[in-house]
């Protein structure tokens, strides 16, 4: 069994998919991460939080250590209405949680 002992949120803000870099642990202390995305910050941090959820780790670890609703990531931060008027719009929001996992 694998737990979740810390945790980053990187809140991206929004870019094109074509051209979003994505985020990675290198040089970090974390050893997984995992980036959702959204028409908002709440909605992609969110996605982030599923696919945690999705993977085989301790869920009272995943509980006890991932906030339901972490400082700085709101509804209001939004991709911008003239980036979503078009339906083949390739901008969103992206936010990114980087996790040490431990084996135990």
């Amino acid at each position: 069994m694998q737990k979740i002992t810390a945790y980053e949120i990187i809140n991206h803000g929004y870019d094109n998919s074509q051209y979003f870099q994505g985020c990675g642990t290198y040089g970090t202390e974390y050893n997984e991460v995992f980036t959702g995305i959204g028409n908002n910050a709440k909605e992609a941090y969110e996605d982030a939080v599923e696919q945690i959820y999705s993977m085989p780790y301790d869920t009272e670890s995943i509980e006890k250590i991932i906030p339901i609703r972490p400082k700085g990531i709101r509804i209001k931060d939004k991709v911008p209405a003239t980036y979503t008027k078009d339906d083949e719009s390739d901008c969103y929001w992206y936010v990114s949680i980087r996790v040490k996992v431990e084996s135990v």
